[in-house]
């Protein structure tokens, strides 16, 4: 079946590999639709999005394949949690005739939708980091696809004609997008950027398995840039007041509640694939063993890396979590637990910076974490004495 635009399509996470090999024409075909898409980026973001379609346009139809009603998760998550959060989300995870050419087309969809956030929200600090991660991605997916190995004719586009574009994708001048459209719009952001956190972790497995030390330190670099672009797009996915949040947003992931757009149980963070693949394979599986043997010369690289998931991710997961209150009420999916959402967060930093630094080389912690920490631990017990 044809690709559908109208939501974000992904590749299940096994299906993204340190690189592909492409035939000449589709590799010609990447080439240009991310030549645009670079090219689209250094204009103004008025002119960007019909730059961005044309692009888009030129790979369709890209023939997908819809998952197997029960597919593996290729981890311990269910596929059931899988399909709640990709409905909610709207979201589909297929496989693709040519995997790259799904690729390229979710990140051209995912910055579309940037986009409508960025014109939304015209004066977020967060917007210049999220734009630099796909920047970055745009750089990587060259290098995964081989692109630069090719001589392509600088005038290709010439023979094309690129002029057509979906409507349905303009971007209206003054666009107002609802809490709800924000909240799904940036978590399409962040799955992209954790598709590009795989495909670069597993160049950087490949590289210092290859003993390509240069090579691996590029991997590293890019690692860390998208790490902070995540944590920004984290940060944008949450740009509404705490009302908003718990009028318009917790209400509709809570089975039962009138609001409610999930069906069989409520929805967590923890039900996103991408991500769950990228912590227990990438990193467990694949980084872990690399990291506990890592040669000296990668050390500053490394050390910048993981200083990238302390700042970047896990900053602006835990920042818009207490934004939200995450430091008085529980999460969704452990409800029951009487532990404060943020502490749990807390948990999952410690625990994630021993996959990425298993010898203990880099010391202390984000700033900007400690700081939260004070201000959250200061906020729960104002709210408890109140109680």
């Amino acid at each position: 079946m044809a690709l559908n635009l109208a939501n974000l399509c992904l590749l299940p996470p096994q299906d993204l590999v340190s690189s592909y090999q492409l035939s000449q024409p589709v590799a010609i075909q990447l080439h240009q639709a991310l030549k645009q898409f670079q090219q689209a980026l250094s204009g103004e973001e008025y002119l960007q999005a019909n730059t961005i379609n044309a692009a888009l346009q030129q790979l369709t139809p890209v023939e997908v394949i819809p998952l197997e009603e029960n597919f593996s998760t290729g981890t311990n998550l269910k596929c059931q949690h899988v399909q709640e959060f990709d409905r909610y989300m709207e979201v589909q995870h297929v496989k693709a005739k040519q995997p790259a050419s799904l690729i390229v087309a979710s990140l051209l969809r995912a910055y579309l939708a940037f986009l409508e956030l960025s014109t939304s929200l015209p004066f977020n600090a967060n917007k210049n980091l999220v734009k630099s991660g796909f920047t970055t991605y745009a750089l990587l997916l060259r290098r995964a696809l081989g692109l630069d190995e090719y001589n392509f004719d600088d005038n290709i586009n010439n023979s094309q004609n690129f002029t057509y574009y979906n409507a349905n994708f303009n971007i209206e001048p003054n666009l107002t997008l609802s809490p709800l459209q924000i909240w799904k719009k940036g978590h399409w952001i962040f799955l992209v950027f954790s598709q590009a956190l795989i495909l670069s972790l597993n160049r950087l497995v490949d590289a210092i398995g290859n003993d390509q030390l240069d090579q691996a330190k590029v991997e590293f670099e890019t690692a860390a840039e998208l790490m902070y672009a995540s944590g920004a797009a984290m940060k944008l996915t949450g740009n509404f007041t705490r009302e908003k949040y718990e009028s318009e947003i917790r209400p509709t992931m809570i089975t039962g509640n009138p609001q409610s757009l999930v069906q069989s149980e409520n929805l967590s963070g923890l039900m996103m694939w991408d991500h769950d693949y990228l912590i227990n394979v990438i990193c467990k599986q694949k980084l872990l063993p690399m990291m506990k043997n890592l040669p000296s010369i990668l050390e500053a690289e490394h050390e910048k890396f993981v200083r990238a998931y302390q700042c970047g991710i896990s900053d602006g997961h835990q920042s818009i979590c207490a934004e939200f209150g995450g430091g008085e009420i529980g999460s969704l999916i452990a409800a029951s637990e009487s532990s404060a959402a943020i502490k749990t967060l807390e948990k999952f930093e410690n625990s994630r910076v021993k996959l990425l630094d298993p010898t203990g080389k880099v010391k202390g912690g984000c700033p900007l974490n400690m700081t939260l920490r004070a201000k959250t631990s200061v906020n729960s017990d104002s709210q408890s004495q109140d109680c």
